[in-house]
């Protein structure tokens, strides 16, 4: 069955939805399904046109705030009707009940993917009962929005292991990290820097103030903004003047990843972060919105996928201190940790392939197609 998908984004932002979104394009193309995102701006606009997205860009912040939904539904159900779009999966708000709402006036069947717990719940009770699907991406997230009487299937995100792989730094890396000593070992936090992320950021942040001799040549690069990103910055100088040297590195927001797993020893992280990185065969240690796992190894791989990577439920509440120990036993032990790295990615590309994934979002897809033509026609 042809598909012609509209994927709805409150924005085209450098966020783990949006790279979700992105990911699924070149499987969804490869099997003859036609792209189109809309959304307002932001810097993933060209990577979704590479990515083979036709891009229609839905903007109402110049509108009053009771006129934008109706503005952004008029948007959407001009590029819903001009591209003769036959399905639209929606995975925010307030995007997805403006897109919504559009789609339902048309006929057209909505799928809506739930990637956290942190919607507000009316806005997420009021859209998923406009939708004909609904995706969760995780075990909790389907157990938290099942008690609020919202049922849903789980189809987690994948990630490409081609475009994910273990690579050698290459020159011409982003110049923050050509900054950095080649001898020194490197700690990546990777995060949009809002929330709860952003406190762990910075309890990560202060876990090296440590006087631990496993720490001594560590140095930690952040990836990523948001709302507390001057907070993380302001605290990274004042760290770095402590020490008298620059060891912590803020590279802000970047489109591409790949060249900061790379230069890592260890990744911190969670959710998609942890899944690209141990693709990248780099060894993870698990902090998210919902607190601490810990070191993702093979022992505990079932219980970190159930868990999302302490990005929806977790072992413990973290602490600088607590992040300290848990640094200095990973990075005692080196020849380890590249172990760990080599099975994660084994784990990665048997389990969370994206092709794998976007085959059983398009079976979804066809199951609701489906399902809508045959209450049409009875």
């Amino acid at each position: 069955m042809t598909v012609t998908v509209l994927m709805v984004l409150d924005s085209m932002g450098a966020g783990g939805t949006e790279t979700h979104v992105l990911s699924v394009g070149k499987p969804f193309a490869a099997k003859g399904a036609k792209l189109h995102v809309a959304g307002a701006d932001g810097p993933f606009h060209q990577e979704f046109v590479r990515a083979g997205f036709r891009v229609h860009l839905v903007e109402a912040e110049s509108q009053p705030l009771e006129a934008r939904r109706d503005c952004r539904m008029k948007a959407f159900r001009q590029v819903m009707e001009r591209e003769g779009v036959t399905i639209v999966h929606v995975h925010q708000t307030p995007s997805g009940l403006a897109a919504a709402s559009a789609a339902r006036s048309l006929g057209i069947p909505v799928v809506f993917t739930m990637h956290g717990t942190y919607y507000p719940p009316g806005e997420a009770l009021e859209l998923a009962e406009m939708c004909d699907a609904i995706i969760s991406v995780s075990k909790p997230v389907q157990g938290y929005w099942r008690t609020r009487g919202i049922e849903s299937s789980v189809i987690s995100n994948g990630v490409d292991p081609e475009a994910f792989r273990p690579v050698e730094v290459q020159h011409g890396t982003p110049r923050i990290l050509e900054e950095i000593p080649q001898h020194a070992t490197v700690v990546t936090y990777v995060s949009r820097l809002a929330w709860q992320k952003a406190s762990v950021c910075n309890m990560v942040l202060r876990s090296t103030k440590s006087k631990l001799p496993e720490l001594e040549n560590v140095h930690i690069v952040v990836v990523g903004t948001g709302a507390q990103a001057h907070h993380v910055t302001e605290l990274a100088r004042a760290l770095n003047k402590l020490k008298g040297e620059r060891y912590i590195h803020i590279a802000g927001e970047q489109t591409d990843v790949r060249p900061f797993y790379a230069r890592s020893d260890l990744v911190i992280g969670t959710g998609r972060v942890a899944l690209e990185a141990m693709a990248c065969g780099k060894p993870v240690l698990a902090i998210g919105n919902h607190g601490y796992f810990g070191m993702v190894t093979p022992d505990v791989y079932s219980k970190a996928w159930d868990y999302y990577f302490g990005d929806h439920d977790s072992i413990e509440k973290p602490s600088p201190h607590l992040i300290a120990q848990s640094l200095r036993a990973a990075l005692r032990d080196r020849g380890s940790l590249k172990r760990i790295g080599a099975q994660a990615r084994e784990w990665i590309a048997s389990e969370f392939a994206i092709e794998q994934k976007a085959g059983a979002i398009l079976d979804l897809y066809e199951r609701v197609q489906n399902r809508k033509k045959g209450e049409e026609r009875s």
